[in-house]
């Protein structure tokens, strides 16, 4: 996919009927905070861990975080390899996928249905 065709089929927060995935997106994916590193994917993380306050295990181009609501996984760019994204996204242990393009967030909370967001 590429940033125009993800452009046409992505929501904004007034789209999202999750309560889980909105207040994700509204308060940590898009909220204003002073001292975010630099990079999608850095910032993306640092958001996480400080909403959650849990250190993030991190490798070349994922980060993942256990939590109170479930589990994380953090990828960055994850059309670079779009069959590995694509197989995330079919897999039953993460039950929300949310694709920000240069982002990819999996989330497993057993209280979520299966669903895979697209958003801006």
């Amino acid at each position: 996919m590429n940033r125009l065709q993800h452009f046409l089929r992505a929501k904004t927060q007034f789209n999202l009927h999750s309560p889980f995935v909105y207040g994700l997106y509204t308060e940590v994916l898009f909220s204003r905070a002073d001292g975010a590193p630099h990079g999608r994917f850095a910032e993306v993380v640092w958001r996480l861990e400080r909403r959650y306050n849990v250190a993030a295990d991190r490798s070349a181009d994922t980060a993942t975080l256990d939590t109170h609501d479930g589990c994380f996984l953090v990828i960055d760019h994850p059309h670079r390899d779009e069959t590995r994204w694509q197989s995330i996204i079919a897999d039953l242990q993460w039950q929300a996928t949310i694709d920000l393009f240069s982002v990819g967030l999996a989330v497993s909370n057993s209280r979520l249905s299966k669903q895979h967001f697209i958003l801006r």
